[in-house]
């Protein structure tokens, strides 16, 4: 169901319904919705894993117009069960009537390498599973895999006061990312084009270490 700017703002004054922006990366980081989610086709498979998003989930989009269609009947097919409808005309008639709006920050990785030897309050948050990062990581760097990000619990680390980049495996998930930390209020962030990656091209500028395993407890029944 098209719905008129004044019908979207309506329903999202209530907290429980999620706006979720289908745009691609790039047109969403250049201006969005506050507190709209970058979900596309190809990355709801990580907000459900996360538990951010489920199939009663109640949910308004933001599509671009060309593919209204047939995002909707992707969503549907998938079983969504409380769609409220998309804003008619987009993000466009969201600017054009004078309306807020958020972006994300993007920086080339080469920009990272660039700024790790001058911030002090410069965090690098890698977001690929634990076990991967346990074997290659930037030094110093935080771990903090996709799927915990919908747990308070695991962002207690996470501060404004921190310049915080973000890294996941290949950037498909950098804007999914970036926009829920934005919705739960960290907003000093940047997105690392290309993640890891692309990271990997230019590896000689950067630092790198291993997390040391914690030796297995002795069994006292063993001895």
């Amino acid at each position: 169901m098209s719905l008129s700017i004044e019908q979207f703002q309506a329903l999202i004054k209530d907290e429980s319904v999620y706006i979720i922006d289908t745009r691609p990366a790039d047109l969403f980081a250049e201006g969005y919705i506050p507190n709209a989610l970058n979900i596309t086709p190809a990355t709801v498979k990580y907000a459900i894993a996360m538990g951010m998003l489920s199939k009663d989930t109640p949910i308004v989009f933001v599509f671009e117009d060309n593919l209204v269609t047939e995002t909707m009947a992707y969503f549907t097919k998938a079983e969504f069960t409380q769609i409220k409808g998309y804003l008619q005309g987009g993000f466009a008639s969201w600017i054009a009537q004078g309306n807020k709006f958020d972006l994300i920050i993007e920086v080339e990785v080469d920009e990272l390498a660039m700024d790790i030897p001058f911030d002090e309050y410069l965090m690098i948050l890698d977001t690929r599973e634990e076990l991967v990062f346990d074997k290659h990581h930037i030094k110093n760097s935080v771990s903090l895999p996709l799927y915990e990000m919908s747990d308070p619990g695991s962002m207690s680390e996470l501060d404004e006061h921190f310049n915080i980049y973000i890294i996941t495996d290949n950037g498909d998930s950098n804007t999914l990312t970036a926009s829920l930390l934005k919705k739960q209020g960290i907003h000093n962030i940047r997105i690392v084009k290309g993640g890891w990656k692309e990271l990997l091209e230019i590896k000689d500028k950067f630092s790198f270490e291993t997390t040391k395993q914690k030796p297995a407890a002795e069994d006292p029944l063993l001895n």
